[in-house]
């Protein structure tokens, strides 16, 4: 299952570049930045502009809290993007 097609609370994926939506799927999945940066072949720090970003657009301050939307709106641990 996708962002895509997932119906999510609040359409706040909406909001989100096809490149933030990759990188809440992995913060779902728990992984941290280093990691995020490792799957996505990126640097640290354009992992950390994603998460920020998507931070500010969702309005949350902590990544359990995009976690919590996520799971709040069907998004599974193991979802993956296409």
């Amino acid at each position: 299952m996708s962002l895509d097609e997932t119906p999510l609370h609040g359409g706040w994926s909406e909001r989100l570049s096809p490149r933030e939506r990759e990188v809440a799927l992995l913060v779902n999945r728990g992984l941290r930045n280093k990691e995020i940066a490792r799957e996505l072949r990126l640097s640290n720090g354009t992992v950390k502009l994603h998460v920020h970003s998507i931070f500010l657009k969702i309005g949350a301050h902590r990544r359990y809290t995009l976690i919590s939307l996520m799971r709040e709106g069907g998004i599974a641990e193991n979802a993956r993007w296409r």
